[in-house]
C-alpha cells in the first residue's frame, strides 16, 4: 500500500486539516504496514552529517543502501549476504560508486552466491576469512588484507586489474580465478598472467616457499626469484620434456629440459650416493664400487669420488671396465674382507687413482680372478695408484689364471707394503712395469715358476730383498743332442723351435747347469742348432736328453736399489735409525731364475749385472766381465813382448 500523508491544513484550525484521530489512524496504518512487510528494520540512525548509517542491532531482514558513502560498517558475529533463506540466498548486491566500502568482517562469512564489488573491499579484523560458495563474485576494485579467500565451486573473476593484497592464502576448489593481476602480501608478491603468459613469484629476501602437494603441476615456466629455501613435501611435477631427461639453467635463470647429464657407459660412486640409484649422473651416484662393477658393461668407465671406500671384495671387473678415482690422495679402497684379493681384473681393464690400504696375506690389491681371466690381448693397466699395508701384496700376475698374453701393465704404482709383496709374477705370467716404487717390502719384484717382466725407471728402498727371480716352468719341450758344432748343439727330436732365452738342462749333468738359449734355428724336420750363453763344463754324449723350460725371468734398466736388505719396519730401516743395506740382497738368482740389470745403489756405485761395477767414490771399474774383457785385450800384447 502507498504512504498515508496527514493533512495539516493551511493554517492553524483549518477546518479542512485531518482531525487528531484521523490523524493518528494514518500514524498507525504506517507503522503496521511497516512491520508487517518486514523490508527494512532500522532500530537507530545516526543522522549526523557526516557520520554515515549506523545499525547498532542485528536486523532480521535485508538491508539495501543505493547511496554513494563513504563507508559502511557491519559489526556482527556472522554475516549471511542472501535474500530469502540464510545461507541459501541468491544474490546481494553492494554498490558504493566511486568511493571505498570497508567492511568489518567477523571470523567467517558463508553462503555468498554472488558478490559484486565495484570498489575495494577491506576487511580491517585479524583472522578473517571471505569464503563463496557456487554461481560468481566479481569485483572491479581491490581484495584487501583477507587472511582466506576460499572458492568452492565458484568463478572469481576481476573485470579490470585488480589485486589481492595481503592474503596469507587462496584457496580454489574447483572453482575458477582470473582478471586478477597480482597477489600482494608485504613485499611478497604473484604476478597473474594473461593468457599464454608467465606466472611470476617474488618472495621477500631470506623467506621461505614451500609447495605442500603431492602433486604440483606446472604446465609453462616457472620464475622464482629470492628464496632461500623450496621444501617440496610431495612430488613436484613439470609438464613436458622425455623420460631420461634433465634440467638445466642457461645461467640467466632459465630452465629447459636436457640430455646432458648422463653418458652411455660412464657411471657415478660417490660418498653421497645411494646403491639403489642409477649412478648414470653425480646426483644418482652409486654408494659403493662393487655396486657400479656390478652394473657395468664392457667398455664401462666408472669415476669414483673422493671418499674412504669399504669394499665388499672381491669386486670382478669385466673385460675393458675401468675404474678412474679421483686421485690416489682422494680415493682409499679397503677390503671388507682383508685376506681376499680387492680387485680382479680381465683383459682391457684400467684403474688409475686410487690408493688400496689394509689387504693381507695372501691377498693382492689387483689379481686375475682364480675363475679365469680369458684370453688377454690387452693387458689390464694400473696406473697412478699406491697399495699401502703390511702383508700385503700390491699385484699379484698369475699366469695359471689367464690366456693370450698372460700379462698386466704398471705405471706408477707405488708399493709400501710393510711385510708383504710388491709384484708378484708367477706361472708364466708377465708384467711390463714403469716406475714402480718398493718400500719395505719382503720382495720387491719376484718372479718365479716361469714369470716374467721388464722394469724400466724404477726404485727398490728398505726392504728385504729387491730383485727376485727364482726357478722356472714345468717342461715345455724336450729334444736329443746329436753333436756339438762350434760351441753350439744340434738337436733333435724337437716338436717346436727353441725360443731366445728358453733355459735348459742336459741329462746327466752332475752340476746341474742351467744354459739360456741365445738362438735357434729353423727347424729342419726336427732338428735346430741352438746357440747358448756358455760353455758347458762337461759335454754330454750323443743321445743326452735336452730339456727345455720357460725361466722365472727379469730384465730391468735404470733401477734404483737404495738400502736394501734394511729391512721392513720403516722406523729401523732407514740409515738414522740404524738401518744396513746388504748389497747381496740386492738381485737374487735362483734355480734357473735370471735378472738381467743396470742399477745404482745408495753409494753410486753403478752395476751391469754381476760382470762389472763401476766404484763412483773410488773411481775404479772392476768385476769379472771387465776382467776378462780386459785380458782378452791385453793378451795379444803380452805374448808379442815376451816373443821380442
Amino acid at each position: 500500500m502507498a504512504q498515508r500523508n496527514i493533512d495539516f491544513g493551511s493554517f492553524p484550525g483549518d477546518p479542512n486539516a485531518d482531525a487528531i484521530r484521523t490523524a493518528f489512524d494514518k500514524v498507525q496504518q504506517n507503522f503496521t504496514e511497516l512491520f508487517n512487510n518486514k523490508k527494512e528494520q532500522v532500530y537507530s540512525v545516526n543522522r549526523t552529517p557526516g557520520a554515515g548509517i549506523v545499525l547498532s542491532t542485528a536486523p532480521t531482514g535485508n538491508v539495501v543502501v543505493n547511496a554513494k558513502i563513504a563507508q559502511v560498517r557491519i559489526q556482527s558475529s556472522t554475516l549471511d549476504l542472501s535474500v530469502g533463506i540464510p545461507g541459501v540466498g541468491s544474490q546481494a548486491v553492494i554498490t558504493s560508486g566511486a568511493v571505498p566500502i570497508f567492511i568489518n568482517l567477523p571470523a567467517n562469512i558463508a553462503g555468498v552466491s554472488n558478490i559484486d564489488l565495484t570498489g575495494t573491499l577491506t576487511a580491517n579484523t585479524v583472522n578473517v576469512n571471505l569464503q563463496i560458495n557456487g554461481n560468481t563474485a566479481t569485483f572491479s576494485g581491490n581484495l584487501t588484507t583477507l587472511t582466506n579467500l576460499t572458492a568452492n565451486n565458484a568463478n572469481i573473476s576481476a573485470n579490470v586489474n585488480a589485486n589481492i593484497v595481503n592474503a596469507n592464502y587462496l584457496y580454489g576448489d574447483g572453482s575458477n580465478i582470473s582478471g586478477i593481476t597480482k597477489i600482494l602480501n608485504g613485499t611478497s608478491y604473484a604476478n597473474i598472467p594473461a593468457a599464454g603468459g608467465n606466472l611470476d613469484i617474488v618472495i621477500d629476501a631470506n623467506a621461505a616457499m614451500t609447495v605442500s602437494s603431492t602433486g604440483a603441476n606446472i604446465a609453462k615456466n616457472l620464475g622464482v626469484a629470492g628464496i632461500t629455501s623450496l621444501g617440496l613435501l610431495g612430488n613436484v611435477k613439470i609438464t613436458g620434456g622425455l623420460t631420461g631427461q634433465y634440467i638445466r639453467t642457461d645461467g640467466a635463470g632459465n630452465l629447459s629440459f636436457s640430455t646432458v647429464g648422463d653418458a652411455d657407459n660412464v657411471l657415478y660412486v660417490s660418498k653421497s650416493g645411494n646403491d639403489s640409484n642409477d649412478g648414470k649422473t653425480l646426483n644418482s651416484a652409486k654408494l659403493t664400487i662393487k655396486a657400479a662393477v656390478a652394473i657395468a658393461t664392457p667398455g664401462t668407465n666408472i669415476f669414483v669420488k673422493a671418499g674412504d671406500y669399504t669394499e665388499q671384495n672381491p669386486i670382478s671387473l669385466a673385460t675393458r671396465v675401468t675404474i678412474v678415482g679421483d686421485n690416489l690422495r682422494a680415493v682409499t679402497i679397503r677390503p671388507a674382507n682383508p685376506t681376499q684379493d680387492i680387485l680382479w681384473v680381465r683383459p682391457g681393464c684400467y684403474v688409475t687413482g686410487v690408493t688400496f690400504r689394509d689387504h693381507l696375506e695372501p691377498s693382492a690389491a689387483v689379481a686375475f680372478p682364480p675363475t679365469g681371466a680369458g684370453f688377454v690381448y690387452t693387458s689390464p693397466y694400473v696406473q697412478n695408484c699406491s697399495s699401502i699395508t703390511t702383508t700385503g701384496c700390491g699385484m699379484r700376475i698369475n699366469g695359471n689364471y689367464a690366456g693370450g698374453l698372460k700379462s698386466m701393465v704398471v705405471d706408477s704404482f707405488t708399493q709400501f707394503n710393510q711385510g708383504g709383496k710388491g709384484i708378484h709374477i708367477l706361472n708364466s705370467g708377465y708384467a711390463q712395469l714403469v716406475s714402480v716404487f718398493t718400500i719395505c717390502t719382503t720382495i720387491g719384484v719376484h718372479c718365479e715358476s716361469g714369470g716374467q717382466c721388464s722394469i724400466s725407471n724404477s726404485n727398490n728402498s728398505f726392504g728385504d730383498y729387491a730383485l727376485v727371480s727364482d726357478g722356472h716352468s714345468p717342461v715345455l719341450y724336450t729334444g736329443v743332442v746329436d753333436n756339438f758344432i762350434n760351441g753350439a748343439v744340434t738337436v733333435s727330436g724337437l716338436s717346436t723351435r727353441p725360443k731366445v732365452n728358453n733355459s735348459f738342462q742336459f741329462d746327466g749333468d752332475v752340476n746341474g747347469t742351467w744354459y739360456t738359449v741365445r738362438k735357434a734355428s729353423a727347424l729342419v724336420g726336427d732338428v735346430s742348432i741352438v746357440e747358448f750363453d756358455q760353455p758347458p763344463g762337461l759335454y754330454p754324449a750323443p743321445g743326452a736328453v735336452v730339456r727345455f723350460y720357460q725361466a722365472s725371468f727379469i730384465s730391468a734398466s735404470g733401477q734404483t736399489l737404495e738400502y736394501v736388505g734394511t729391512g721392513t719396519d720403516i722406523l729401523t730401516a732407514t740409515p738414522n735409525l740404524g738401518g744396513i743395506p746388504i748389497q747381496e740382497n740386492e738381485v737374487v738368482q735362483t734355480n734357473g731364475g735370471i735378472v738381467n740389470w743396470t742399477s745404482t745403489d745408495q753409494f753410486g756405485d753403478f752395476r751391469i749385472g754381476e760382470g762389472l761395477v763401476i766404484k763412483e767414490e773410488a773411481g775404479i771399474i772392476e768385476g769379472p766381465a771387465f776382467e776378462r774383457g780386459l785380458f782378452t785385450v791385453l793378451t795379444p800384447y803380452i805374448l808379442a813382448l815376451e816373443n821380442n
